[in-house]
């Protein structure tokens, strides 16, 4: 479709034609933030496939977490940041603290804060890895088979943990900002 708007702007001129490629750009975004809600629930039951592959329970979808990823999906975007350390230098168990979610859990002698993963994959027809993710479904695969691929986010992914939060918010470029929250 890009590519159509762009051959079709050849003859007017550049300012122009930059304004409507801009648009299209914009509406691809759009269309990829049409269907959070369905892309949260499948990067969330995507997770716990991979945790019951290993016999490991499920995580329970907790509320307070799922609204710390998004806060932090979102505040990625907002902040133009990505980095497990938001743009006021806060952690996830910190984050967690202040929004007044239970950050900590004992277990045996031990506290456990609250674990993090992120991840950045573009709605795009031909991403290094996945293909084409331009689908819910497909979106949500690469992330979590990326995830899957990076040791440390696998090690959260099948880590004693109870609960899970999603987070998932695209930039105004298409490329999706996805958190998960364990506790």
């Amino acid at each position: 479709m890009i590519i159509i708007i762009f051959k079709s702007m050849r003859m007017i001129r550049t300012n122009l034609s930059f304004t409507f490629i801009s648009m299209a750009f914009s509406v691809a975004s759009i269309f990829a933030q049409g269907d959070l809600e369905i892309m949260r629930q499948l990067i969330f039951e995507k997770t716990n496939a991979l945790r019951a592959e290993k016999g490991l329970p499920i995580l329970e979808r907790l509320d307070s977490l799922m609204d710390l990823a998004q806060f932090h999906s979102e505040n990625m975007v907002k902040h133009d940041f990505y980095d497990h350390l938001d743009h006021l230098g806060l952690n996830p168990t910190q984050r967690a603290e202040k929004f007044k979610v239970k950050a900590w859990v004992k277990k045996g002698n031990q506290f456990t804060g609250i674990a993090e993963n992120i991840a950045q994959i573009p709605w795009f027809e031909n991403v290094r890895g996945c293909g084409d993710t331009r689908s819910e479904e497909d979106l949500a695969q690469c992330m979590v088979t990326g995830w899957k691929n990076s040791p440390p986010h696998y090690n959260n992914i099948l880590g004693d943990y109870t609960y899970l939060g999603v987070g998932l918010f695209f930039d105004k470029n298409g490329i999706g900002y996805g958190t998960q929250n364990f506790r």
